[in-house]
């Protein structure tokens, strides 16, 4: 049973890194970030007086749980479990490694407000690191052996299996396929799902700086810090590094639209709220994955990249955004649900989902400001002013890079959404028919004066789902963003084409000037050939005794048969080209075969004994 501070307790300082026995783990409970989702009192709520929140937890009220810390890895029965002793010692080397982390786990389900502190509804861990060795440690650490303790073997092989058929491999590091999959033995039970271990991976678009982010608050693993963890670990990518797996984009990293377009240098209102929203301005575009590992309908725990350099309010943490707005958002969708509903760790799974999902769109959260579309929609904008002014190849090259990152971010949501699809065809199969995913309650507006004055503004960011179903909301969400992308390339395509006809209007122009240029040239050069011709100073040319016209006899005759011999060859010079080419071609393939049949009469004469000089005497012509 865990114990927390009482509200406004001052929390207590704990070194972990003093204990020899935390120094030697590759995860302590201070880079571990709890929640618990619970029902509390809301106290301004008129209509109910239970609400769902998610409050985290302190590493240093885990302190009298993790007295029993090596109870895990004492109590697993390795020998009885399995006769193979490689597996036997993989058991025994995770339970020592993560064995500590089942202090976490706890039976207690919260059924109202009056249970005590240690019950909750659902419990959330979040880890911010990928390697792939901590979803294994994670799942044996947290997974319940009283019950059945071989279901739980079977889950650790499943997901061993699992991890090595859709984990991929790139020049810039490993990643996860997008995929989800039931690491449960045998059929799955429709009417319970929500019990089995699932994995899921997908990828999501996330911003950052250009060249090395800021110093990070705290690291989790201390091999990040090594060069030799780079194999193993799966590592943010960009947007380039992601689509182009097997290619060096370093020389294309600065093309990038987030690098290149910067809305904030022009505008001081947008500056100033980039800078108070952000802290940094956002110069890069980059793909990061989200592992949801669910152990139970009551525990579950994500995995995603290091952002601690991040700030937590406004919620640019993954974490803060999944607390923050995902969470709220989907418990506004439960308060005025019309049917009563349980958060569990499926449920959980979508709001994680909407929390990485959208972490750039504003469909999600309406507040963000500079949101993705918005800042391609600026770019494109740009350079249709461009275009009006002076359209040229180089501004058809840049329209060409934005549509290439549109066509990547638009299959990066086509994979999520068709997960969400997939997730909820799994989820649904264990509903009745008769389920709504729509809501039969009207929103009430509430009173703006019932609400405390310092949670104002906090409600007011909420993000407002009108749909009982979680992830059709979610679904419905990226859709919305999806046509806006969409549109946006259409536009960048309309607007490739249109610049292309332009520089070739503008070509045909040139083509025009470049023709009497021609023109003059060709009747002007052989005036200039002979006049320079004559105007040698030598003998016999000086002390000529011809007059004017002689000149202008050669000079014009000279000139007349340059251009006609020009004309000639502008006209009829490619078919005088290809025909030589033919008679080039047809002589070659005249002479092979001449010595072919010379060969084989050879070998004919030869294969029938004839000798040298009869062989000579046959060949004479008679």
């Amino acid at each position: 049973m865990i114990e927390e501070h009482p509200k406004g307790a001052t929390p207590v300082q704990v070194d972990w890194q003093s204990d020899q026995y935390w120094r030697n783990r590759r995860l302590s409970p201070a880079q571990l970030q709890v929640h618990d989702i619970r029902l509390e009192d809301s106290g301004w709520r008129t209509n109910s007086d239970e609400m769902l929140e998610m409050r985290e937890v302190l590493s240093s009220t885990l302190l009298p749980a993790l007295g029993n810390r090596d109870r895990l890895a004492n109590a697993i029965p390795y020998e009885e479990l399995t006769k193979n002793r490689s597996e036997q010692m993989n058991l025994r080397n995770l339970a020592n490694e993560y064995g500590w982390m089942n202090c976490l786990r706890s039976k207690d389900v919260q059924q109202s407000v009056t249970d005590p502190e240690s019950f909750r509804k659902c419990r959330w861990i979040h880890i911010s690191s990928k390697f792939s060795d901590y979803l294994s440690g994670c799942l044996l650490a947290l997974s319940d052996w009283n019950e059945k303790p071989s279901q739980v073997v079977t889950a650790l092989q499943r997901l061993e299996h699992c991890v090595y058929q859709q984990e991929r491999f790139s020049k810039h590091g490993r990643y996860f396929a997008p995929f989800f999959q039931y690491l449960h033995g045998g059929v799955v039970d429709k009417k319970d799902c929500t019990s089995d271990p699932m994995l899921l991976s997908v990828p999501f678009l996330d911003w950052s700086v250009e060249g090395e982010p800021p110093p990070l608050r705290f690291q989790i693993d201390p091999r990040e810090g090594y060069q030799s963890s780079r194999s193993s670990s799966h590592l943010l990518r960009s947007i380039l590094q992601h689509f182009y797996r097997l290619e060096d984009t370093a020389d294309r990293e600065s093309q990038q639209v987030f690098t290149k377009h910067k809305p904030w240098l022009t505008d001081r209102n947008l500056d100033l709220k980039v800078r108070r929203w952000y802290g940094h301005y956002p110069k890069s575009l980059n793909v990061d994955e989200l592992w949801v590992l669910v152990i139970d309908a009551r525990h579950i725990v994500t995995f995603s990249s290091n952002q601690s350099w991040k700030s937590r309010w406004p919620p640019l943490q993954l974490s803060a955004r999944i607390m923050e707005i995902s969470f709220r958002g989907i418990r506004n969708a439960f308060v005025n649900s019309s049917t009563e509903q349980d958060y569990t760790a499926t449920t959980h799974v979508i709001t994680c989902l909407s929390g990485s999902l959208g972490m750039l769109h504003r469909s999600f959260w309406s507040d963000i400001p500079l949101c993705l579309a918005d800042r391609y929609a600026s770019y494109l904008g740009h350079l249709q002013f461009r275009l009006h002014r002076s359209p040229s190849t180089s501004l058809v090259m840049h329209l060409l890079q934005v549509q290439e990152e549109l066509n990547i971010i638009i299959q990066i949501m086509q994979q999520q959404m068709d997960l969400i699809k997939e997730l909820q065809l799994a989820s649904n199969s264990g509903r009745n028919r008769g389920y709504s995913h729509s809501s039969a309650r009207e929103f009430h507006q509430q009173n703006a004066t019932s609400i405390p004055r310092s949670g104002i503004a906090t409600y007011r960011q909420m993000s407002f789902s009108h749909l009982s179903d979680p992830s059709a909301q979610l679904l419905e969400n990226l859709q919305r963003e999806y046509i806006d992308l969409c549109d946006l390339r259409d536009n960048s395509n309309t607007l490739i084409n249109r610049t292309i006809q332009l520089v070739n209007i503008r070509l045909e122009d040139h083509g025009k000037a470049i023709l009497v240029f021609t023109i003059i040239t060709i009747i002007f050069l052989p005036l200039s050939f002979v006049s320079s011709f004559f105007g040698m100073n030598f003998a016999d040319i000086r002390d000529m005794d011809r007059t004017q016209g002689f000149f202008w006899i050669i000079a014009g005759s000279l000139t007349a048969g340059t251009v006609a011999f020009a004309m000639f060859l502008a006209f009829y010079g490619s078919s005088i080209l290809d025909w030589f080419i033919a008679w080039k071609e047809n002589k070659k393939r005249r002479s092979r075969s001449k010595k072919t049949a010379l060969k084989e009469a050879a070998r004919g004469i030869k294969a029938s004994g004839i000798k040298n000089f009869e062989v000579l005497d046959t060949m004479r012509p008679r």
